[in-house]
């Protein structure tokens, strides 16, 4: 009896480690395949660059232009470029000047990072291909 419930309790044990799904930062190269020419639907913290909670849009031109829509409605904008394997924008509107950012994946959730204290300033909803005009106007998800 006890050799059964010990080879099922490790068949259970190997079973959940092999449905287990490992955060991975993301390379430079995989950031921009993800995000360039692309709008991303996020669920902004405390720490995203407005500094407000709440659902935001940022459009990554492939020119090297951002527009990021915040949850209150205003506008930011800035220059984008890929360091490493961060994201870094320069923006115009905010004194968070070359702010850097880690993109982390865990199985399809993609986590954005703060690059120099680690918090979570967003999450990745969904990318769609995008333009600057359905940044602005567009407001739903």
């Amino acid at each position: 009896m006890k050799t059964r419930y010990a080879v099922a309790l490790a068949a259970a044990f190997w079973v959940g480690i092999g449905s287990v799904t490992y955060a991975a930062d993301m390379t430079g190269a995989e950031i921009k395949a993800f995000l360039s020419g692309k709008t991303s639907y996020l669920e902004t913290t405390a720490a995203s660059v407005a500094g407000q909670v709440g659902q935001a849009k940022m459009f990554l031109a492939e020119d090297g232009t951002v527009l990021y829509k915040k949850p209150d409605g205003g506008m930011l904008h800035g220059k984008w470029e890929i360091r490493g394997n961060t994201l870094c924008i320069d923006w115009k509107d905010t004194p968070d000047k070359n702010a850097c950012a880690r993109y982390d994946k865990t199985g399809d959730t993609v986590t954005i990072l703060d690059g120099a204290t680690g918090q979570v300033r967003a999450k990745i909803v969904k990318t769609a291909p995008g333009d600057r005009k359905s940044t602005r106007l567009n407001s739903s998800h």
